[in-house]
């Protein structure tokens, strides 16, 4: 269950950090829409970890 919690987290902040090394980019290339695409798989894939974490803690507090 804590490795849900710090899985997501982890992917979350991972893809906060690209999402600003994408803003901050000059021209939009092939690097700036790599880092755009990654940032969302990441944001979507540590969300839905810490929405798993939620529903087990909530299953297991009642």
């Amino acid at each position: 269950m804590m490795n849900n919690k710090l899985t997501g987290l982890t992917l979350v902040l991972t893809g906060l950090v690209l999402l600003m090394l994408s803003i901050t980019l000059q021209s939009q290339t092939s690097i700036w829409v790599v880092l755009l695409g990654a940032s969302i798989v990441l944001n979507i894939s540590g969300a839905s970890l810490l929405f798993k974490f939620l529903k087990e803690s909530v299953k297991t507090t009642n």
